[in-house]
C-alpha cells in the first residue's frame, strides 16, 4: 500500500517546525501533500483564533457561536495563506522567471505555517505580542527553506521571493482587498450573532462597563467590606 503525506502528517509538521528541508521535499513527492498543507494552515488558523478568543469572550458570544466563530476564523486564515501563496507565485513569475505551478508554492507555504500551531500562546499576558512576532518570522524562514529546497534556488532568491510576495499581499489587502476584508468581518459578526468589538479601546470600555454593572448588582458585598475596614 502506497504511503501518503497524510499518513506522515505529524512527521511533516514537526519537520517544518524544525526547518528541515526534507519535510518540504516529501510533501511534493508523497500523494495528498496538498491536503496536508491545507490541514496545517487550518490548524494554525484555529490555534490563532483560540489564542484571540478573549475577544469573543469579552463580547459574550454564546458557546455554540463561539465554536463556530473559531471555525470561521480558521477558514478565513487559510484564505489569507492562499493569497500569500498567490502573490508569491506572481512575484516568482514576474521577477525571477520561474515556471513553478501555483500548487507547489501553496503546499510549501501551507506546511511552512506549522510553527503557527503554537499561536494560541499569543493569549499570554505581556508575552503575546513577542510570541506572535517570533512565530511570524519562524513561518517566513520555514517558507524560505521550502522554496530553497524544492525550487533549487539560492537562499537569497528564495528569501526575496517570499518577502516580496508578502509585501504584495499587504498592498493588495489595503487596496483592492478591502471589500474582501469587509466580507470577512461581516461573516464573523454574522456567525457570532452580534457586531464584535475587536479594537483594544472598545474591549477596555466593555470590561469597564460590565464592571460597573456588577457593582450595581452586588453593592451589598462592597458595603460590608467597607464596614469591616472601618471596624
Amino acid at each position: 500500500m502506497t504511503q501518503t503525506a497524510f499518513d506522515r502528517f505529524w512527521e511533516l509538521v514537526f519537520g517544518a517546525i524544525a526547518l528541515n528541508p526534507k519535510a518540504f521535499e516529501l510533501i511534493q513527492i508523497l500523494p495528498q501533500g496538498f491536503r496536508v498543507a491545507l490541514y496545517t494552515a487550518l490548524l494554525a488558523g484555529f490555534s490563532q483564533a483560540f489564542g484571540q478568543g478573549i475577544v469573543l469572550f469579552v463580547n459574550r458570544v454564546k458557546p455554540i457561536r463561539f465554536l463556530l466563530s473559531l471555525a470561521i476564523a480558521s477558514v478565513l486564515f487559510a484564505f489569507s495563506v492562499l493569497f500569500w501563496g498567490l502573490s508569491t507565485w506572481f512575484v516568482s513569475w514576474l521577477f525571477f522567471d520561474a515556471s513553478t505551478p501555483y500548487e507547489t508554492i501553496w503546499s510549501l507555504l501551507g506546511l511552512a505555517y506549522a510553527p503557527m500551531i503554537f499561536s494560541f500562546l499569543v493569549a499570554l499576558p505581556y508575552f503575546g505580542v513577542p510570541i506572535n512576532v517570533i512565530l511570524s518570522i519562524w513561518t517566513l524562514l520555514a517558507f524560505e527553506v521550502g522554496l530553497h529546497a524544492v525550487l533549487h534556488v539560492s537562499v537569497w532568491r528564495a528569501f526575496w521571493c517570499a518577502g516580496l510576495g508578502w509585501i504584495v499581499l499587504q498592498i493588495l489587502q489595503r487596496t483592492i482587498g478591502k471589500p474582501i476584508a469587509a466580507i470577512g468581518v461581516w461573516l464573523s459578526n454574522t456567525v457570532a450573532g452580534k457586531k464584535l468589538v475587536t479594537d483594544m479601546r472598545g474591549i477596555e470600555n466593555l470590561l469597564q462597563t460590565r464592571g460597573q454593572i456588577l457593582f450595581r448588582i452586588y453593592p451589598t458585598t462592597n458595603t460590608l467590606d467597607n464596614r469591616d475596614d472601618r471596624e
